[in-house]
């Protein structure tokens, strides 16, 4: 299926953004949002990880619950393209998606957190952006 084929098929359904997953060496390596028209409007350059410690969770979240807790401005256009709304800050540490600072290498990372609070996969590390 063709990319022209994924933006017809996801505009008969009802949808006006695509994600597409480009990966290296069989894992992701960057995700472009795009609109309608085919137009990257959100680049993400990505390593994914997944939490060993809570590989036996059975936390789970809840999309239709999930909120954005962001500490990087930037990347609060995330919550629109992805129809997330913000959380308060008394929101529970539940049904979450956290995007916060970490360090050099990355310039930010992206948790989710179940409907239990307990944090969830997969880690997104993210390198670079651009829109």
């Amino acid at each position: 299926m063709s990319v022209r084929d994924v933006l017809i098929k996801s505009s008969e359904l009802g949808y006006d953004k695509i994600a597409l997953i480009s990966e290296t060496k069989g894992n992701p390596s960057r995700i472009d949002f795009q609109n309608s028209e085919g137009e990257i409007i959100f680049s993400l350059e990505v390593t994914v990880g997944i939490p060993n410690s809570n590989a036996d969770s059975k936390s789970r979240v809840k999309s239709e619950n999930l909120k954005l807790n962001s500490d990087v401005s930037e990347l609060d256009q995330l919550g629109n393209i992805l129809d997330i709304p913000k959380s308060t800050k008394d929101s529970p540490l539940e049904n979450l998606m956290v995007i916060k600072k970490v360090d050099e290498k990355y310039r930010a990372l992206i948790e989710f957190y179940g409907s239990n609070g307990i944090e969830t996969g997969p880690k997104i590390f993210i390198k670079e952006w651009r829109y």
